[in-house]
């Protein structure tokens, strides 16, 4: 006879599943959408997932499995319903958080309803000692499972609202912690590969970490006075280094960055910052100032001629590079920042490889690659957080005016930013700024975020273009 009490708490079989059902559903579009978050169907797909969990529990009764269900789908879809109306990343990070949760409440409602349905229908054909082994079984399977799940889970919520439990250990295993320390030999001299002079790891400042920078001087040759080009690495803000540049591009060695330049007739200065998060916004743009007001003062020492000079960086490189030139060429928006011209007229070009230009639209790549919009999501919140006012006053284009130098945007066409290079250029073209943007299209070949570091023939036409403007404004 079966126990009236288990019988009262008894659903039907159709409720069992379709809570396993509805679980899965929203445990998988949950870990997928951070790889999605800017795009709104991702948004839609969960709220249905959403919906069918609060559907599947025709009654919550007493079942306080059906209640966290239920209540934890309503704050879900209220926050994301949000998220896709008002743009505000926190509320996505609430439905992501909450929507997890309704997973996990109906495994848990799934497994209560199968044990009390295997207790009430007990068949007793099956022997003590099989009951025992199959339980055993079942119990380690949902163990495992129920593991794997949360271990997932966990990681998935860190990358949404916890990005610096995510990036500070990428960076230690890297060893790109941000440090006071020299990478090096501090002042170390030698002659590269390429027959230029190097000095390595000169100490720039002493306020911040990493403040360190390296000269390349043409042909070891100091005598001959040339225009210097600052380069600041990429990596989105949370890695790279001065010397091996940005761990997101394609890997050809830091020589495919330097050489043509030097080659094209310049003395070539690359510089470290400190890495978000640990080190916090806009410190990494007070730090390029510190270093060019090094680089003017001690122009005579290392042979530099700091009175033709171009700025220029790679993907969040590019960012603080037009940060940079901002604060030189925008009076109000250096006092809002709160940092000091430092180089004037001297600053005659702007050259940017794949710019995060407006950091609203980092994690929304062109021509997408999920696993790129996921990093540079978590790169840019790494660096400025969720603050709408952060994120618009460290995007460039926002705050460009007609006295910007000269510049020239580089780009790929898949999973990058050409986008915000376009706008870029028809910014400055309505203020009159002399500018140049370079863009190949999809059908010529397919090149993604960083191609120009990367050895080939698109990378050599790209040198071509920016040598050619440089030389155009006699430089």
């Amino acid at each position: 006879m079966v126990d009236p009490t288990l019988a009262r708490i008894e659903r039907p079989r159709w409720t069992r599943w379709a809570l396993l059902t509805s679980g899965l559903y929203v445990l998988l579009v949950a870990w997928a959408e951070p790889f999605f978050v800017r795009y709104p169907p991702a948004g839609a797909l969960l709220l249905v997932g959403l919906l069918a969990a609060g559907v599947a529990w025709r009654r919550p009764g007493g079942s306080k499995a059906a209640w966290v269900t239920i209540l934890s789908a309503i704050i879900s879809a209220s926050a994301q319903i949000a998220w896709l109306v008002t743009a505000w990343y926190p509320a996505w990070a609430v439905a992501l958080g909450f929507a997890l949760l309704v997973a996990f409440s109906c495994f848990a409602g799934f497994w209560k309803l199968s044990r009390t349905r295997r207790r009430a229908l007990r068949q007793e054909r099956v022997t003590a000692s099989t009951r025992s082994l199959l339980s055993t079984l079942r119990s380690v399977v949902n163990s495992l499972l129920v593991v794997i799940a949360a271990v997932t889970s966990t990681v998935v919520l860190l990358v949404a609202a916890a990005p610096a439990a995510v990036a500070i250990p990428i960076q230690a295993a890297a060893g790109q912690t941000p440090s006071f320390q020299p990478r090096g030999p501090e002042g170390a001299v030698s002659v590269t590969a390429n027959g230029d002079g190097l000095t390595s790891d000169v100490r720039y400042g002493d306020e911040y970490p990493s403040s360190y920078l390296d000269i390349y001087i043409a042909d070891d040759d100091a005598s001959v006075k040339r225009p210097t080009y600052i380069y600041i690495h990429g990596g989105g803000w949370i890695g790279g280094t001065k010397s091996d540049g940005d761990p997101n591009a394609p890997g050809g060695g830091f020589a495919v960055t330097t050489d043509p330049v030097l080659d094209g007739g310049f003395n070539f200065v690359s510089l470290d910052y400190g890495l978000a998060p640990t080190v916090k916004y806009p410190t990494q743009v007070k730090q390029v100032s510190q270093a060019v007001s090094f680089l003017r003062q001690n122009a005579e020492q290392y042979g530099l001629n700091m009175s033709d000079v171009v700025i220029g960086g790679g993907s969040a490189g590019g960012q603080l590079a037009g940060q940079f030139a901002n604060i030189q060429t925008n009076p109000t928006y250096a006092a809002s920042i709160g940092v000091e011209p430092v180089i004037g007229d001297a600053l005659r070009a702007v050259m940017l490889d794949s710019p995060a230009l407006e950091l609203e639209k980092t994690g929304e790549t062109q021509t997408p690659q999920p696993v790129k919009d996921l990093i540079f999501g978590l790169s840019a919140r790494s660096y400025v957080g969720t603050s709408a006012a952060l994120i618009e006053e460290a995007s460039v284009t926002n705050h460009v005016t007609a006295d910007f130098p000269a510049t020239f945007i580089a780009d790929g066409n898949t999973g990058t930013f050409p986008d915000q290079a376009e706008n870029l250029h028809e910014r400055l073209d309505q203020l009159g700024v002399t500018n140049a943007v370079d863009v190949p299209p999809a059908s010529s070949a397919i090149l993604g975020h960083g191609y120009m570091a990367m050895p080939g023939k698109w990378t050599d036409t790209y040198n071509e273009k920016k040598l050619a403007f440089l030389s155009a404004l006699g430089l």
